[in-house]
């Protein structure tokens, strides 16, 4: 493996490169995300708390609803919200075709031990193969697709089951691991699939469920309890370490990993080969954000997350990335067009309502972090 800190400038504290997204380095080499870290105040544990009791008022058949992927974050939030809070959980898991068999069972004992009722979502196969072939070829991305579907059928389920609140597993720990394209946003994915002229209208309409959703009507929903009320547990208490996290959930949900230290994303078996292709279209990937978030909480040395960065071999197509091109009817010859995809490119198709959304949320972020100092 190419060594990082000599062939690509590196951050002197933490892993992040010049690949960055506006990124820069001061005079001691220090990337900007480590200079103009923030400290993380968490919401509190009240407001948490007076969330789920509004939600318990409703008296629905379920309080909450939990998406459950099999990995360790949504794990320890399906433990929360049962064991710590008492909730009533329908907790859900959309099949993305890519699920590993050591989620499906972490799935099954996590269920096993709640007693909470569960249902797997699924798309129509043909539709999805066929929509993550072709945004795979013309974005050389397969996880913002699945991003949109599993958000979709979240919505979907939580909607049928008049279920008031959805737990998500997102935490700051993620807040700087995505690339700079909007890979999310639903107009950019239209825009592309019918540049292919493969799709029926409605085969796309069908897939998305919410075709014409966008972040202010779905924000003007859930303020109408149209949609339900999105919440991050983990950005209103005071975070557990990541380590700390993997020993409760493997002590109270008999929850398994991998054999990685720190492994994320083990409910995907495309997720090698998706940061694979991430490394080398934009220069950077999760792990690389994720380590480096560690080492500014003082989860992980510098040294530390080096190694274990450098066991990932990001830099190599993963044993199984046969079996993921395969599995979306793609080969070795079709690798050059996925990997020819420059950053950016479809950045001018997002949805402009999206765009100033965006910037809105921003200024209410800048003017929370004021309020803290």
């Amino acid at each position: 493996m190419p060594n990082i800190q000599t062939t690509v400038k590196t951050c002197s504290k933490c892993l992040i490169n010049q690949h960055y997204p506006k990124i820069h380095f001061d005079e001691q080499g220090q990337c900007s995300l480590c200079s103009d870290q923030k400290t993380f105040h968490p919401l509190g544990e009240e407001k948490l708390k007076a969330i789920f009791e509004t939600a318990r008022k409703k008296q629905a058949v379920y309080d909450a609803l939990v998406p459950l992927s099999g990995g360790k974050d949504s794990t320890y939030i399906l433990f929360l919200a049962v064991k710590v809070y008492g909730l009533k959980v329908l907790a859900m898991t959309y099949n993305n075709g890519f699920l590993s068999e050591l989620a499906k069972d972490n799935i099954r004992q996590a269920i096993s031990i709640t007693g909470v009722d569960h249902v797997f979502c699924f798309s129509d196969k043909q539709v999805q193969q066929k929509i993550y072939r072709e945004m795979l070829l013309a974005s050389g991305d397969l996880c913002g697709v699945c991003d949109i579907a599993t958000k979709a059928h979240i919505l979907k389920t939580a909607s049928e089951h008049a279920i008031p609140i959805i737990l998500y597993g997102t935490s700051p720990l993620e807040e700087d691991s995505f690339v700079p394209d909007t890979i999310q946003d639903l107009r950019r994915l239209k825009f592309i699939l019918r540049q292919s002229k493969q799709f029926k209208r409605r085969e796309i309409n069908d897939f998305l469920i919410f075709p014409r959703l966008n972040n202010f009507s779905l924000s003007y929903r859930k303020m109408t309890g149209r949609f339900a009320r999105e919440v991050r547990p983990f950005f209103y208490l005071d975070n557990q370490s990541d380590a700390a996290i993997g020993e409760i959930v493997n002590r109270e949900m008999n929850w398994k990993d991998d054999g990685r230290t720190y492994s994320r994303h083990l409910d995907c078996v495309a997720e090698p080969f998706t940061n694979y292709l991430r490394n080398q279209i934009y220069g950077y990937e999760r792990r690389r954000c994720q380590f480096s978030n560690m080492i500014r909480k003082n989860e992980l040395s510098r040294d530390e997350a080096l190694k274990l960065f450098e066991l990932d071999r990001v830099d190599h197509l993963p044993g199984n990335y046969r079996q993921i091109l395969q599995q979306l009817n793609c080969t070795d010859d079709d690798l050059p067009k996925i990997l020819a995809y420059q950053a950016m490119q479809f950045e001018n198709k997002v949805s402009r309502m999206n765009q100033l959304f965006a910037v809105l949320m921003q200024v209410k972020r800048k003017l929370r972090t004021l309020q803290h100092r």
